[in-house]
């Protein structure tokens, strides 16, 4: 299990946030580290190489869209897999955390069966390319042929 990549969880509640860590742990990622907020992530982030962020969309002084923003914008950190988690969402907040970079996001409270789905979907994904522009049109076309370009 030394291979195992360390683990970044960001959630301005305690609770929630010792809970994520011990799922983690219960899945089989020994090193889980756990932040209250998007500017100290960002610190650790900057200290410490991460194998995956599971951040909380509702947070302050910065929102988990926010956070994403600043892990994309960073060449160091723009790889890092990114699982946006709350307890609904909004259209709104897809559309905006999709555009933002987000890899996955999850419901709140968290399925275990779930989770191991996302994780794996995460964790095998491809590394993001700073050349590749981000396209205005939306993935709705691609996801739901029927509906036409949106």
């Amino acid at each position: 299990m030394n291979d195992v990549p360390p683990i970044l969880i960001v959630d301005d509640q305690v609770k929630l946030l010792r809970l994520v860590t011990e799922l983690m742990n219960r899945l089989g990622f020994p090193e889980v580290d756990g932040v209250s907020d998007g500017p100290l992530a960002l610190e650790r982030l900057r200290e410490r190489k991460y194998g995956l962020v599971i951040a909380d969309l509702d947070m302050e002084p910065m929102d988990g869209i926010q956070l994403l923003r600043e892990i994309r914008a960073d060449d160091a950190l723009m790889n890092t897999p990114f699982i946006l988690t709350e307890t609904s969402f909004s259209f709104e907040d897809i559309n905006l955390a999709h555009l933002a970079g987000a890899d996955a996001f999850i419901l709140k409270p968290f399925d275990l069966a779930l989770l191991k789905t996302k994780l794996k979907q995460v964790l095998n994904g491809r590394p993001r390319k700073r050349e590749t522009p981000v396209t205005p049109v939306s993935s709705l076309s691609v996801d739901f042929p029927m509906l036409g370009k949106l």
